[in-house]
């Protein structure tokens, strides 16, 4: 039985983990340097980061279930602008990932239902988010959930440089 909830303190600790185990599991395969990715989890992922992340009232995170499983998470940031939306209430997507078994059953739908819905509670009209450019099916995904490309950034994780498509989508 899968279940979604509001995460709290105590998930930290799974949180953190699933951060680091479905990020390297979705993006690990780019790295030349495994340091690089070492390092970067211990900077993201740590417990440390992810209970004060959870601790502030802007930061919302779920948790998903497989039974007592943990399988994914995501974390959404209520009032971040974004330069390609000229709005003031404007929320991120920052993380929403699942282990690989998990990708492509549904669940994702589930979970960004809930998390527009709580978005919209707080008045938010759009939410955005950041998409690697050639992580197709995260594209396709939003695209049929009617998001939009509006715009675009680069990021670097140690020597590695990435393109990304920031997304939209009108809640409200």
């Amino acid at each position: 039985m899968i279940d979604i909830r509001l995460a709290n303190i105590e998930d930290a600790e799974s949180i953190s983990f699933l951060g680091k185990k479905t990020f390297d599991q979705s993006f690990g395969y780019l790295f030349k340097d495994r340091k690089d990715l070492t390092d970067y989890f211990k900077r993201t992922f740590s417990v440390e980061k992810i209970s004060g992340s959870i601790s502030k009232p802007h930061n919302m995170y779920w948790l998903v279930l497989d039974g007592d499983l943990p399988i994914g998470y995501a974390k959404l940031q209520l009032n971040s602008s974004s330069e390609f939306i000229d709005c003031k209430n404007v929320c991120k997507l920052q993380k929403i990932y699942f282990l690989k078994n998990y990708v492509s059953r549904g669940i994702g739908g589930r979970l960004q239902s809930i998390i527009f819905e709580k978005a919209a509670e707080h008045q938010q009209q759009y939410l955005w988010l950041s998409v690697l450019k050639n992580n197709e099916g995260a594209i396709n995904f939003y695209k049929n959930n009617d998001f939009q490309i509006v715009g675009e950034h680069p990021f670097s994780i140690g020597k590695e440089n990435f393109e990304f498509w920031v997304m939209s989508s009108k809640l409200i």
